[in-house]
C-alpha cells in the first residue's frame, strides 16, 4: 500500500496539549514530541499558562495569566520533536554559507581583486572576507550590502544566481 502525505507536512502541527512537563504536539507527518516548559523564555513553568491555541497549523499560541499570547512557530516546535531537524537544518545553512562565499570568491576573482583590496574596499577585516569566502561565517546585511558594492554589484547577485534573478 503507497502512502501519501501533505507536502510539507513536517511544518504542520495538527493538535497540542499542556502536560505536566511541556507541551506535547503532534505534526501532520505522524511525529509528536514535548517541548519542555523551561524552553519558553516566557513561560519557564506550566503555572502561568491559561491556556492554549493553534489557531493555524504553523503556530501555537500559549495564553498567559496576563493574557498576553506567547506564539511558538513551527520549526521552534519541530526542533524540540525531531532529532533529526536540527541537524538537518544546520547541513542546509552550511550549504548556504559555501554558496555565497563560492560567489564571493568569484566575483572577486573575475574584478581582478585580492582578498586585501576587497576587504580595504567593503570597510571590512580581512579576516571577516576570508571567513566568508570559506563559508566559515554567514554575513550581516551591512557586511552583504559592503561586499557587492565593492564588487560593484547589487546584493541579491551574492544570494542568488545572476540568470535567476528577475531583472
Amino acid at each position: 500500500m503507497d502512502v501519501a502525505l501533505v507536502k510539507n507536512a513536517n511544518r504542520m502541527m495538527t493538535t497540542a496539549s499542556l502536560v505536566d512537563n511541556g507541551i506535547e504536539v503532534c505534526f501532520a507527518d505522524g511525529l509528536w514530541g514535548l517541548i519542555p516548559y523551561g524552553e519558553v523564555p516566557e513561560v519557564r513553568t506550566r503555572k502561568g499558562i491559561s491556556g492554549l491555541e493553534l489557531p493555524n497549523p504553523y503556530e501555537l499560541v500559549l495564553q498567559t495569566s496576563g493574557s498576553e499570547g506567547v506564539e511558538i512557530p513551527w520549526d521552534f516546535a519541530r526542533h524540540y520533536c525531531d532529532a533529526t531537524y536540527r541537524p538537518t537544518i544546520e547541513a542546509i545553512a552550511a550549504l548556504g554559507r559555501q554558496t555565497i562565499g563560492e560567489r564571493v570568491r568569484r566575483y572577486r576573482e573575475s574584478a581582478g581583486l585580492t582578498q586585501v583590496a576587497l576587504a580595504r574596499a567593503a570597510d571590512i577585516g580581512r579576516a571577516t572576507l576570508v571567513r566568508l569566502e570559506n563559508g566559515e561565517q554567514s554575513p550581516r546585511f551591512k557586511t552583504l550590502k559592503a561586499v557587492a558594492g565593492a564588487l560593484g554589484i547589487d546584493s541579491p547577485d551574492l544570494l542568488v544566481e545572476p540568470e535567476f534573478l528577475p531583472r
